[in-house]
């Protein structure tokens, strides 16, 4: 039987998938999630943008310098990710104040705007573990698809064509999965994204795969913190 794997991206109505077969880009259908714990049960495995482990001082992750390192060029698309002990606070300000007092760095509000899903992807990285769920990048996918950082923009339409093409090259069926966007629910960067985060997901199956940084740590919950691409 076929495993059906997932890529996931954050969107406004809540997250884009890219569902497939292992091994079966042709066959991928785009979903629009609300229930991600729900949506997670029909898959076998699936890599999400979305950082998965947090560091506790008082060294930020490796995982970010690894991905910065290999995005010349690009590397304003890589987010500081906070520590463990902010994410627990409920203000930006008290967010903020916490990771400077263990990182040394106080939070962009862009960051703490994605503290509900964090705290979502945390907990479920901790229930299912990390056979089942994983950290991707869609810019570092891109990237190792590409053979290099791919330096337009991707909100852009020159940015999309661009990613797209590199999907379709890769078997996607870029059109039709941009054909799907639920309208004021997903952008055009969200599906293509979601799409990269596929790519990916099938090359852990298989081995195929590369994790930033190469050596990876684990945080005090016990989970890898790493990239897949």
């Amino acid at each position: 039987m076929t495993q059906l794997i997932a890529g996931v991206d954050g969107c406004p109505g809540g997250w884009v998938a890219t569902v497939a077969g292992a091994g079966n880009p042709a066959s991928a259908r785009l979903e629009l999630v609300t229930d991600l714990a729900a949506f997670l049960e029909t898959v076998s495995f699936a890599l999400i943008d979305m950082p998965i482990g947090f560091a506790s001082g008082p060294a930020p992750r490796d995982v970010e310098p690894a991905m910065r390192a290999l995005l010349k060029g690009k590397a304003s698309s890589v987010f500081p990710t906070p520590c463990r002990m902010a994410l627990a606070e409920p203000t930006y300000l008290d967010a903020s104040f916490v990771n400077e007092e263990i990182l040394g760095k106080r939070l962009p509000k862009q960051t703490f705007m994605l503290f509900p899903k964090m705290r979502e992807i945390d907990a479920l990285a901790q229930t299912l573990g990390q056979s089942r769920l994983r950290e991707g990048h869609p810019e570092v996918s891109f990237a190792v698809m590409a053979g290099a950082p791919v330096l337009s923009k991707k909100r852009q339409p020159q940015g999309q064509a661009d990613r797209a093409a590199l999907l379709q090259r890769e078997g996607l069926p870029t059109t039709a999965l941009l054909a799907a966007r639920v309208k004021g629910k997903m952008a055009a960067d969200d599906i293509l994204d979601s799409a990269a985060m596929w790519w990916s997901a099938n090359r852990f199956l298989t081995q195929s795969h590369i994790t930033l940084p190469a050596r990876p740590s684990q945080d005090a919950a016990g989970l890898e913190m790493s990239v897949v691409a």
